[in-house]
């Protein structure tokens, strides 16, 4: 984040790794060129290390070279290096009033314990949050989203956490809106999160005798047990082809192709809605609109329809003919529920 930038940044880290190897061992000119190169940018030890030998920042001391040696070696005034390790460097206020606002996200007890939570707010004790939840106002958001609160759903998270991180198979219990309570194990592929549903999602693998089987979306809102399991013996450490194998990412074969007109802000409401999409925009000089092409992944296809189409005239869908296949098909169903003529009981 932006307020993150000026403390710690790319310059800090590289004076840190300077002053971290010469307060182990006398450091030439050149070697700080090859740190400030490794750590920050081509420029950089042309403004960093004229201040550090230039004495502008008192952090490094001449220091008498080897006979053999015609180079100026210095080395590190800090008498305790081990506050210039990775972990050690203090928090500023601004940070832990950020990390004190996250505290208050419902979705935090989903990867931090009870303990861990009054652990953490009694040591933010002494700063205020950066913002507060109520600072917020999601005005396209359902009101349905998942209870994050629920002990059997931050039992069921961590639990696919775990899957995810180990690689292992997991089984789960089910409660399907068509089928009712069905079994599963499965292979956790991917946690996905909708910010406009308010839900995470789980992407996996179904097991299917001895192979994997089809691919399935999981809501976890509609796991009523999920625990680890070792049944998939033959899943170990996936190999990178057999990673391939697993992989959920379906690209769609073409983007979608949408006209922005620009009216009410309509240009900078699109650039942020869909701001986790990759697309190439540019202007139109003739007709005097913007077009955009939408890259998203064939699993995300009924969600970017539906935010599309939640903007209204002020955007018009150019292609592929799939696309405009369902746009016209739910326009039409819309149109029919709003004006079809209603049968009187």
């Amino acid at each position: 984040m932006e307020f993150f930038d000026k403390w710690y940044n790319c310059y800090y880290q590289v004076v840190r790794h300077i002053l971290a190897e010469a307060a182990h061992a006398p450091i030439s000119k050149g070697r700080m060129n090859e740190l400030s190169m490794q750590y920050g940018f081509l420029e950089s030890g042309l403004s960093i290390i004229p201040k550090l030998i230039g004495k502008a920042w008192p952090l490094l001391k001449e220091t008498p070279a080897p006979a053999a040696s015609s180079a100026t070696l210095y080395r590190s005034v800090i008498q305790h290096p081990d506050i210039l390790k990775p972990g050690a460097l203090p928090l500023t206020k601004l940070q832990k009033s950020w990390l004190k606002a996250l505290l208050s996200d419902r979705r935090i007890r989903l990867f931090l314990s009870e303990e861990t939570l009054a652990h953490a707010n009694l040591w933010l004790s002494e700063v205020e949050p950066l913002y507060n939840q109520k600072d917020f106002y999601f005005f396209d958001q359902y009101n349905d989203g998942d209870d994050f609160t629920s002990p059997v759903y931050q039992k069921s998270f961590r639990t696919i956490l775990t899957g995810l991180n180990q690689q292992r198979p997991l089984e789960i219990r089910y409660d399907s809106p068509k089928q009712g309570i069905q079994a599963y194990i499965v292979l956790p592929c991917q946690l996905q999160y909708s910010s406009k549903n308010d839900k995470f999602r789980l992407c996996c693998i179904q097991k299917a005798g001895r192979k994997p089987g089809r691919r399935l979306t999981l809501n976890l809102g509609r796991i009523i047990e999920c625990r680890l399991t070792e049944t998939w013996q033959e899943k170990q450490t996936p190999s990178p082809a057999d990673s391939q194998r697993f992989h959920l990412t379906q690209p769609a074969k073409e983007p979608v192709v949408i006209q922005i007109s620009g009216e009410r802000n309509s240009l900078e409401r699109c650039m942020l809605h869909f701001a986790n999409y990759e697309k190439h925009t540019h202007y139109d000089e003739e007709n005097k609109v913007w077009i955009s092409s939408i890259y998203y992944d064939l699993a995300d296809e009924t969600e970017l329809l539906v935010e599309i189409l939640s903007f209204g005239p002020v955007i018009r869908v150019l292609g592929p003919e799939s696309f405009l296949a369902q746009v016209r098909k739910r326009v039409k169903r819309q149109h029919e529920l709003f004006y079809s003529p209603k049968v009187s009981s």
